[in-house]
């Protein structure tokens, strides 16, 4: 054989070698523990970023990649996400912190400011300064873990649905209100019930409870109006407790081209879902109205008097976090002072000490 073809085919089983290298079939399992479209996080997660990174991936590099959704409790209820995730029954975890009390307790920090700002876009802009301003928001997902934050997002504003109309604050005392984990505390004056959506329907016709702290979309998509046909706008804001996470074996596997598109998604994330926040917070509200819902907006009045009887409990969250080696006073005021310089003016401002 000549010297001349001896290295052409060298030079082939080289090339072979290097295209097997760099165009590799990439597989993820990606997955949360509510189904698709009843919350904005898990709607972004399926219409947007599923579909976008293999489009990213596959458009700007060697790479295919196939992605297995496993949603609503496929693999992981929501109260399991982070630990799937950890665990690598999931490659990428989207988490709903407020179901993981004691593992996300400070990544939930805007639930300790009720009448937090309405606009989803305001509180993902001033959520994400208050992670960069202190990054053991993110990075107790990789040293405590064993996952990589990539992003974090918010849940629509809340309100308040009911089976009796209401107009001032004195009016909810003596009525039976639920809610779930935190917000069980913004709820004064009546009294408070712990349950959660998926129980709502039942005890509210059957006279468990009279309301449901809930966004005005989750009112309609549970079909909650049927039983409680009064919704009130009362906002106690919009909330930043979601997070996307990817497991730090699945992450150390993929190829840096790979890792810097997730890398950016992560980021993109809060605003696509901050969209989609505002997108279900207003057709909620009219659809609501279209099914014959009294819908009515909290008075100033009413609003300032439930916010000054919570005036005690961001103080009573804040000496919590401390007491964990969290800094729970600087992140909350941080973050007070954050959503201010966006424009949000709250009914009763907080100190917090």
């Amino acid at each position: 054989m000549s010297k001349f073809m001896n290295n052409l085919i060298v030079s082939a089983a080289l090339l072979s070698t290097t295209s097997l290298v760099h165009a590799e079939e990439i597989n993820i399992r990606m997955g949360s523990g509510h189904p698709i479209g009843l919350l904005a996080y898990t709607e972004s997660a399926h219409d947007w970023f599923a579909p976008e990174l293999k489009k990213r991936v596959e458009e700007r590099t060697d790479h295919t990649i196939n992605i297995q959704e496993l949603h609503a409790g496929q693999v992981a209820k929501v109260t399991e996400v982070l630990e799937a995730t950890r665990d690598g029954i999931l490659d990428v975890g989207f988490i709903s912190m407020i179901f993981e009390p004691s593992n996300g307790y400070l990544q939930t920090f805007t639930l300790f400011l009720p009448f937090n700002s309405p606009d989803a876009k305001v509180v993902t802009q001033a959520a994400r300064a208050t992670f960069e301003q202190y990054p053991e928001l993110y990075t107790s997902f990789e040293s405590e873990h064993n996952q990589i934050y990539l992003g974090g997002a918010c849940l629509e504003n809340y309100g308040l649905g009911t089976d009796f109309a209401w107009e001032n604050f004195a009016d909810l005392e003596g009525h039976k209100i639920a809610g779930a984990g935190t917000n069980l505390d913004w709820i004064v004056g009546a009294t408070a019930v712990s349950s959660n959506l998926n129980e709502a329907y039942q005890s509210i016709q059957s006279g468990v409870y009279e309301g449901y702290l809930s966004a005005s979309a989750w009112w309609h998509k549970f079909k909650l109006n049927e039983v409680a046909p009064y919704f009130t706008k009362t906002d106690f804001g919009a909330q930043y407790l979601n997070a996307v996470t990817i497991n730090k074996q699945s992450w150390d596997r993929l190829p840096p081209e790979v890792q810097d598109i997730l890398k950016e998604m992560g980021a993109e994330w809060s605003d696509v879902t901050a969209e989609v926040c505002a997108k279900n917070d207003a057709e909620g509200l009219e659809t609501l109205r279209g099914l014959k819902v009294e819908v009515t907006e909290i008075s100033d009045a009413a609003r300032k008097d439930w916010a000054t009887a919570l005036k005690d409990f961001p103080n009573r969250m804040a000496e919590e976090l401390n007491s964990r080696d969290f800094p729970g006073t600087e992140v909350l005021n941080f973050y007070m002072d954050e959503v201010e310089k966006l424009g949000h003016v709250w009914p009763y401002r907080y100190e917090v000490k």
